[in-house]
């Protein structure tokens, strides 16, 4: 674990529970690099699906077809920023998000996964919620 970790909120190091995540996530990232994916859809076992998720879900992957590249879109989280969010170039749907926290749900690009297994995440974990936004250049710290 990424040494003198400490929960942002509780002060306190790892859970075992957030462990087991993190290592689930990874199992992912890694098969989407092994199995050749284009795309995989990831879900925690807490989402909750809000009205017309599918048709939105549907309507977001014909945009990305249309879009140059993508690495992750969350399809559910906790915004923890105040700072407005842009449109991305070309989306009617997409931001560029800010500092969010939870997993519940993304999409992940081949490209994606690979620069999450390449950041190495196992020399120094964190939980994946602090760990997505810490890569992607959106962590406060």
């Amino acid at each position: 674990m990424l040494p003198g970790y400490a929960d942002p909120y509780h002060k306190r190091p790892m859970k075992k529970g957030e462990i087991g995540c993190f290592l689930s996530h990874y199992k992912i990232w890694n098969d989407v690099i092994d199995k050749n994916y284009d795309i995989v859809m990831v879900l925690e076992d807490d989402v909750r699906f809000e009205s017309f998720f599918r048709q939105k879900l549907v309507a977001i992957l014909k945009e990305l077809r249309t879009l140059p590249s993508w690495d992750l879109i969350y399809l559910g989280r906790k915004k923890l920023s105040e700072k407005p969010e842009i449109l991305v170039p070309g989306s009617r749907y997409l931001v560029d998000a800010s500092y969010s926290y939870w997993t519940l749900g993304y999409l992940l690009s081949s490209q994606g996964a690979r620069k999450l297994t390449n950041a190495r995440p196992l020399n120094n974990m964190l939980p994946v919620d602090e760990f997505l936004p810490l890569l992607s250049g959106k962590h406060p710290e």
